[in-house]
């Protein structure tokens, strides 16, 4: 494992810088990111460039969101970066998640990849998760309920990033409605990672089943709010990955702050308030 490790770094020596900044006590938030020299840098990425566009319009806070815990360590890492993050900007950031609890229900139909997804896969310990949570929030139950229910209630900061990671068409379309409620309760344009649209070679995702379905449907059902991806991310990134192709943006071009400017010079300032 060592030895494949050191060819690698051999044959790309990129691969040596992310494992030095990784080693770095002194290397900043900024530096790792740059190096995807974290876990999950996907969720660094997104929560980070929220809390910068959330800064940038002069707001106070932002909410995160993981769909589909299942065993909780992207909840407790995404809590855990959120904190760190809110530190570098100067923003708070409050962490939620939703989970079934239960497992995977039923697919609907062919829609929800049956070939692939099976009922009860990633069921939760929910009372283990819990005591590892720090300060997130965890609301269990179908999110056909959970999601129209929170988003009715409100009372929480405006949503930067959401992980969607439900599998299930069926299950992200209902999810999708966090990207649909009362403008202040979203970012003019909302960071979304999309875990299910690169799998296995069995898998064979497309945009007519699972998550890219849901997305298809959304953006047909929406006139002012289109769910795309980032355009050439891979290309902006120091070692390019999978997960700069899972990258999406909710973009809600009615949105009151859609057009707010938020060029570099103006966006470093507020930043350094």
């Amino acid at each position: 494992m060592a030895t494949g490790r050191i060819t690698n770094m051999l044959t790309d020596p990129r691969l040596a810088v992310r494992a030095m900044v990784r080693r770095s006590p002194n290397a900043s938030f900024e530096r790792r990111l740059e190096w995807d020299a974290m876990g999950r840098p996907h969720y660094a990425y997104c929560t980070y460039h929220a809390a910068r566009l959330a800064k940038a319009l002069g707001l106070d806070a932002i909410s995160v969101v993981e769909l589909g815990v299942a065993g909780g360590n992207g909840l407790v890492l995404l809590e855990e970066l959120a904190a760190e993050i809110a530190d570098v900007v100067g923003i708070r950031i409050e962490t939620v998640g939703f989970d079934a609890g239960s497992g995977m229900p039923a697919p609907t139909d062919y829609r929800d990849l049956a070939y692939v997804w099976t009922p009860g896969l990633f069921a939760m310990d929910e009372d283990a998760l819990r005591r590892r949570l720090r300060s997130a929030r965890l609301v269990i139950g179908d999110v056909a309920t959970t999601i129209p229910k929170f988003v009715d209630e409100g009372g929480y900061p405006p949503i930067g990033f959401v992980a969607f990671d439900l599998d299930y068409w069926s299950s992200t379309v209902a999810a999708m409605r966090l990207l649909d409620g009362p403008s202040e309760l979203r970012l003019p344009r909302v960071f979304c990672y999309m875990d299910d649209i690169i799998g296995d070679d069995w898998e064979i995702h497309c945009p007519y089943v699972g998550e890219l379905l849901a997305i298809e449907d959304f953006n047909a059902s929406h006139e002012h709010i289109k769910v795309s991806a980032v355009n050439g991310l891979r290309h902006k990134r120091r070692i390019p990955a999978d997960w700069n192709d899972q990258i999406y943006v909710a973009h809600d071009f009615a949105h009151p702050g859609y057009n707010a400017t938020v060029h570099p010079a103006d966006w470093d300032l507020r930043l350094h308030d």
